[in-house]
């Protein structure tokens, strides 16, 4: 018998880009000072917002609760031009963030096994993966624990949409 023991997963879709209006003011962000809305007002219209809170639930339904609230918290783009990069991080404060590739040639986003370090310092990563990276295309969505270490390897000539999402649980109203 196996049993797959801390086993994280990630959802993988495809959303429409056309019902996704994002309005966005740029500027320098993060260590790499790759382009980015991250730090500015972003505004999603609601019909937008609306599109992909539906389509992110169906995603999700049924692999966590039996039933939840989802929202977006953070929404921002990213426009990665001569060779920027962004280096590896995490997105704390929120359990899900997604990444939708809007603009790509080839998706540049490495994942990183939480484990790597001792992965690696035992020698093991002929048999465990230290890292990932999904072969995706444009309009594809990657949603994922926010806790997993991520980067994007240097690239130009490309856009992703990146958000963080809250999602709660909303617990069994019976009468006792």
């Amino acid at each position: 018998m196996k049993v797959n023991l801390f086993t994280v997963s990630t959802h993988i879709g495809k959303v429409d880009l056309k019902k996704i209006k994002l309005k966005s003011k740029f500027g320098r962000a993060w260590l790499s000072k790759t382009p980015s809305s991250f730090k500015n007002k972003n505004s999603l219209d609601e019909e937008s917002e609306k599109y992909l809170v539906t389509y992110i639930s169906e995603l999700l339904k049924g692999h966590y609760y039996n039933t939840f609230e989802l929202g977006i918290a953070d929404i921002w783009q990213n426009q990665y031009k001569n060779k920027d990069y962004q280096e590896p991080h995490v997105h704390a404060f929120t359990k899900f963030s997604f990444i939708i590739y809007k603009k790509i040639v080839e998706p540049r986003t490495i994942f990183f096994n939480p484990a790597k370090n001792v992965i690696s310092m035992l020698g093991a990563d002929d048999i465990f993966p230290t890292s990932y990276m999904p072969k995706l295309k444009s309009g594809s969505i990657i949603i994922f624990p926010s806790f997993i270490e991520h980067m994007v390897v240097p690239n130009s000539d490309q856009i992703t949409i990146s958000g963080n999402l809250i999602f709660n649980k909303i617990e069994d109203k019976k009468c006792h």
